[in-house]
C-alpha cells in the first residue's frame, strides 16, 4: 500500500471523529442553553456530552496529526471534505436539526470543490529536517504569504466586529441581508487563517519524529521545541475559537464553514510552505483553482439568509451575536439570531 494511501485512511477517520466530537460538543451547549434559570447553568465543562464531544475531537486530532507524517498537506487538508457529508448525518441524528434541498445541495458542491482539489493536489511527501524546515521558512513566497495572511486576519476581525456592533445598535430590522452572511464567514476567516498554522506545525512536527524514527534524531533541535510550542499556540486558539464558534451559531452554519477556512487555507499554507505547488502544471494549477471556486460557491449557498434570523438576549460576556437552531426547525431556514 502506498505511504500516501496510509496517510490518507488514517485521515479520514480522524476527519470523522473531529466532526462527530463538533456535533457532540454542540448538543452540550445546546443542553446547556435550554437549562433555566440562565443563574444556575452549570459551566459548559460539567455537561457530559461537552466531555464527550471534547474527547472524540482529541482523538480525531491526533489521528489527523500522524496522518501528515506519511502524506503531503494538501492533499490531506482537502480530504477533509469527509466533514462535510458526516456532518449533516450528525447533525441530523446527533442534533435533530433537518437538512433541506438547500444544505444538502450546497454540502455536495462542497465535496465535488474537495474532490477536484484531492485529485489534483500534490500526492508527495518525504521526512524533512530540522535544516530543511528551517530554510523553507525563509522562503521569499513564504514571507509574504504570512504577511498577507496577518494582514487579512486583522481585517477579517474587525468586519466581525464591526458588524456585531452595528446589529447591537441597529437591530436585526437595520442590518442588510450581506451584514447578515458576513458574521459567521468573517469569524471563520480569522479563526481559520490563524488557527490552520497548527496544521503547518503539526506536519513540521510529523515530519521530524518520522525523521527520528527513521534513526536520524530531530529532538536535540531548539527548532523541534520552538515548533511545538508555536503548534500549541495555534491549536489552542484554534480549539478556543471552535469552541466560542459553537455557541455563536448553528453547527449547520458554523461547522461546514469552519472547515471550509480550515481546509483552505490549510492546504494554501502546506502548498506554499513545503512549496507543494511546484508540482502543479497549468492544466492541474487550473483544476485546482476550479476546485476552490466550486467550494466558497457552496458556503455562499449554505449560509442562511436574513428572514432566517431572530434576536434573542445572550448571556455571552462579550455580547457577541449568537445563532442557534430552534428544536423542529430545519437547518436552513429555522435558524435564530442571539445578541
Amino acid at each position: 500500500m502506498a505511504t500516501w494511501l496510509v496517510g490518507a485512511i488514517i485521515n479520514v477517520i480522524g476527519s470523522i471523529l473531529i466532526n462527530l466530537g463538533t456535533n457532540v460538543m454542540k448538543l452540550g451547549h445546546n443542553k446547556r442553553s435550554a437549562d433555566s434559570p440562565e443563574s444556575t447553568r452549570r459551566p459548559i465543562r460539567k455537561y457530559r456530552e461537552w466531555q464527550c464531544g471534547v474527547g472524540l475531537f482529541a482523538v480525531g486530532n491526533v489521528l489527523n496529526f500522524v496522518s501528515f507524517g506519511f502524506a503531503a498537506q494538501s492533499l490531506l487538508a482537502a480530504l477533509g471534505s469527509i466533514q462535510f457529508v458526516s456532518n449533516v448525518v450528525f447533525a441530523w441524528f446527533v442534533l435533530h436539526e433537518r437538512a433541506d434541498r438547500r444544505v444538502v445541495v450546497a454540502t455536495a458542491m462542497i465535496v465535488v470543490g474537495c474532490i477536484v482539489l484531492v485529485v489534483f493536489g500534490n500526492h508527495q511527501s518525504k521526512p524533512l529536517t530540522t535544516q530543511e524546515l528551517m530554510h523553507l521558512f525563509k522562503n521569499d513566497v513564504y514571507i509574504a504569504y504570512l504577511a498577507w495572511l496577518v494582514t487579512s486576519a486583522g481585517i477579517s476581525y474587525l468586519v466581525y466586529r464591526y458588524g456585531t456592533r452595528k446589529l447591537r445598535l441597529e437591530g436585526l430590522g437595520g442590518m442588510s441581508h450581506r451584514w447578515i452572511k458576513a458574521l459567521p464567514i468573517s469569524y471563520s476567516l480569522f479563526s481559520g487563517m490563524i488557527g490552520t498554522q497548527s496544521v503547518l506545525f503539526s506536519k513540521a512536527l510529523s515530519t521530524l519524529l518520522r525523521t527520528t524514527l527513521d534513526g536520524d534524531s530531530q529532538l536535540g533541535s531548539w527548532f523541534f521545541w520552538i515548533v511545538l510550542l508555536l503548534f500549541l499556540c495555534c491549536a489552542y486558539f484554534w480549539v478556543t475559537s471552535l469552541n466560542k464558534a459553537l455557541r455563536l451559531f448553528p453547527a449547520v452554519v458554523i461547522v461546514p464553514t469552519m472547515q471550509i477556512s480550515w481546509t483552505l487555507f490549510s492546504v494554501v499554507s502546506g502548498g506554499i510552505y513545503y512549496q507543494e505547488y511546484q508540482a502543479f502544471t497549468a492544466f492541474t494549477a487550473s483544476m485546482f483553482g476550479l476546485g476552490v471556486l466550486i467550494v466558497f460557491s457552496g458556503v455562499f449557498l449554505l449560509t442562511p439568509g436574513k428572514e432566517a434570523y431572530r434576536l434573542k438576549a445572550s448571556d455571552d460576556k462579550d455580547d457577541v451575536p449568537m445563532l442557534s437552531s430552534p428544536r423542529a426547525g430545519t437547518l436552513s431556514r429555522a435558524t435564530s439570531l442571539h445578541v
